[in-house]
């Protein structure tokens, strides 16, 4: 039997479920921690939360399928769109892009289209998790810059209202952006607090996939592009696996690069050796911890595969010039708690 066929609009009218896509006034929006549910005998079972702001909306997305399903969009948006998949597949062909858009658990990606006719297909009894954003194209525009070469193509490509991804495919979600993504979903605020929570942090999450975008955009001269491609994967899998313990033969293995190919290119390609891009993640890990966690430093050493917290706090020392139970007593918060995009 095949996929039962529905349009995204039917969708919608079930109890006035709110468009994912909809940027504009709140009247939509959910209050609180609880999930608002929805069930469908075709559709299965839709549970969200979301925020609903005027330049962009953030939706917190469960669904549980019960047959095969594809859904045809047949309404016209204007904004961009951003999906952290977190459980599931869903594949989706988007009208005016050529490649099919396979998301997968932990994976990413930003998408503009603004014709109606997107394709998706939904496996059956299939449970899905999105955290989705979606931006007003104006407001993503102000934002976003135009101080690279990725920028000013976004750019173009959304003066000229054409189709585009911030990559090809997908980029693997980061151990930050994960971070970063939970903060919003576990939100517990309410009123002002919960909403300048939940800007600042989508903000922040959008920096550091547009830094990810932005990063696999470039190629330096001296390096072959078969070869810087297969660097970029290289760094997309430590963005993912910066915790685990790693060596150069290990990861010599997994780009298919001999290691001195792959030390000296990785440091013409991105400014810094392997082991030292492995140290600032981190780092970076580690503060986001002790800023944003209830953990205590020995908590967040263990977490970071530390057996003894002094070695902990002696690396973060010489990172940060200051031990971590600074930054964990917020001595330092102000000046490191959002992106420079955000001040």
């Amino acid at each position: 039997m095949g996929a039962y066929v529905l349009n995204s609009t039917d969708i919608l009218e079930f109890n006035n479920y709110p468009n994912p896509q909809y940027v504009g006034a709140d009247h939509y929006a959910s209050q609180g921690d609880g999930f608002i549910c929805f069930r469908e005998e075709k559709v299965g079972t839709l549970r969200f939360k979301n925020a609903l702001f005027p330049h962009m909306h953030v939706m917190d997305l469960r669904w549980s399928t019960n047959k095969e399903i594809c859904i045809q969009g047949n309404d016209v948006g204007d904004n961009v769109n951003i999906n952290f998949h977190m459980r599931g597949k869903l594949n989706t062909q988007f009208k005016g892009l050529n490649q099919e858009l396979k998301m997968r658990p932990s994976t990413h990606n930003l998408v503009f289209s603004p014709n109606d006719g997107d394709v998706n297909h939904v496996e059956a009894h299939a449970e899905l998790e999105m955290f989705h954003i979606s931006f007003n194209k104006a407001f993503f525009a102000d934002i976003i810059g135009c101080d690279d070469a990725w920028s000013e193509k976004v750019l173009n490509n959304l003066a000229q209202n054409k189709p585009f991804s911030g990559v090809n495919g997908t980029m693997d979600l980061t151990p930050t952006m994960q971070l970063l993504v939970n903060d919003v979903r576990n939100c517990q605020s309410a009123g002002p607090l919960r909403n300048l929570f939940i800007q600042s942090k989508t903000l922040e999450l959008l920096g550091h996939q547009i830094s990810q975008f932005r990063n696999s955009d470039s190629v330096h001269e001296d390096i072959k592009p078969d070869e810087a491609e297969k660097l970029y994967h290289l760094r997309a899998y430590l963005d993912a696996h910066f915790l685990d313990e790693l060596s150069l033969t290990q990861l010599s293995r997994i780009c298919i690069l001999n290691e001195f190919k792959l030390k000296k290119g990785f440091k013409l390609l991105f400014g810094m050796t392997i082991f030292h891009y492995l140290r600032e993640k981190r780092m970076e890990y580690a503060r986001k911890l002790l800023l944003d966690c209830s953990l205590s430093v020995e908590e967040v050493a263990h977490k970071l595969g530390y057996e003894h917290a002094h070695h902990f706090s002696i690396a973060f020392k010489k990172f940060y010039k200051t031990c971590p139970s600074s930054f964990k007593i917020g001595k330092y918060a102000t000046m490191h708690r959002f992106p420079d995009f955000v001040v």
